[in-house]
């Protein structure tokens, strides 16, 4: 497995270069850029600056693990208003333009929104949300296969695919290798067990994100470096190892590069 870093770790205003050389300083392998709604990375970048960004990546040493989109809580696929569904729907187009260009063989993907975590009020009804994610990562997955990016589906606090079942199963009914599963390791210990989603989950898997969550937290602010919290991470690189998961494992989250570096290497059996 490879020691990778997510984009949002580095400050706001850090060209992708220049996070590229922090990250290989730091002794990261993997980087994960971000497509925000402007700047150096975003749904408008032509070609020739993403292929640039690609190549910049790499030659500090570091490969582009994947791209992740900052646009699907604002505009998610799921939305009841079909004119938001179809303004999702081509962002996304565009973000696999860019993971593309890019050289990101993987682009995230939130599949819909029911609630925020903190919502009182549902912003979609959960069967509607269920069909529209379908729907649209099933017409999905036949653009990523042009483009040669793997669309990874990942579990959020968006009160949605709540258990390792249904998200194996969407996957599954989905039925294209272009659509495979991101499991957010943190993200899933306030409603789950991550050994278990794992093993359910198995091969479906294509990236992991290793963050920790503090369960007593219950906000947001329970998420913490990995070794801080309570997940039992013994048990999930046991059930990695019986997935045959092989990849990046990417910390997510704000921190000190050396310090998360070093937290990912004890994890790794590197230390």
């Amino acid at each position: 497995m490879t020691k990778g870093i997510n984009g949002w770790t580095f400050p706001a205003g850090t060209s992708w270069a220049e996070a590229a050389r922090q990250a290989r300083s730091a002794g990261f392998e993997v980087l994960e850029p971000i497509l925000a709604a402007d700047g150096e990375l975003s749904p408008g970048t032509d070609e020739a600056a993403c292929r640039a960004v690609g190549d910049q990546i790499r030659r500090a040493g570091v490969a582009v693990g994947a791209l992740v989109p900052a646009f699907y809580w604002q505009v998610p696929l799921t939305s009841p208003d079909p004119q938001i569904r179809g303004q999702s729907f081509e962002l996304t187009l565009a973000a696999l333009d860019r993971a593309n260009w890019l050289g990101a063989p993987v682009l995230l993907i939130v599949p819909g929104v029911v609630g925020r975590w903190n919502a009182k009020t549902p912003a979609a009804r959960y069967e509607e949300a269920l069909f529209h994610a379908y729907e649209a990562l099933r017409r999905l997955a036949f653009e990523g296969e042009r483009r040669n990016v793997t669309l990874a589906v990942e579990n959020v606090w968006n009160r949605f695919l709540l258990s390792p079942v249904e998200m194996r199963d969407f996957i599954d009914r989905v039925g294209s290798p272009w659509v495979r599963v991101y499991f957010d390791v943190g993200n899933v210990l306030a409603f789950g067990y991550p050994q278990d989603w794992i093993d359910a989950l198995g091969p479906r898997i294509v990236r992991v994100h290793a963050r920790d969550y503090r369960l007593e937290g219950g906000t947001p602010q329970g998420f913490c470096l990995p070794g801080d919290g309570d997940v039992d991470w013994p048990e999930v690189f046991a059930a990695l190892a019986r997935s045959g998961y092989d990849g990046p494992i990417t910390f997510e989250g704000r921190g000190d590069l050396a310090e998360i570096s070093s937290r990912l290497d004890r994890l790794l059996g590197r230390a």
